[in-house]
């Protein structure tokens, strides 16, 4: 089977979507707990809703991790709150800085 020359990304972007979806049969979102955001001594960035910082992040579902792009909606100091869809569901979730890429 050859590859899609126009749209070289395709195919990775509906292996990213088979990777979530099976990772989420699995197991359950995984999210920081309000002890580790620290939400009540640390400010929190919201992102105007308009704007759409878009990024890559280690997303963990159980006891496995997938790698996705997700939305960048609000960060601390320590921590970026993300969001992605699963067919359509909204799924949000609070994640380390170092497992979040902000794409340029």
């Amino acid at each position: 089977m050859g590859s899609n020359r126009r749209y070289p990304e395709h195919g990775a972007k509906l292996m990213e979507h088979r990777d979530l979806r099976t990772a989420a049969q699995k197991g359950e979102l995984q999210t920081l707990t309000a002890i580790q955001l620290g939400l009540d001594r640390t400010p929190v960035t919201i992102a105007p809703e308009k704007t759409h910082i878009a990024g890559t992040a280690w997303l963990r579902f159980g006891t496995i991790d997938v790698h996705a792009e997700v939305r960048i909606e609000r960060w601390t100091d320590r921590a970026v709150g993300v969001s992605f869809e699963i067919d359509g569901r909204p799924m949000r979730c609070w994640l380390w800085q170092g497992a979040v890429t902000f794409k340029e």
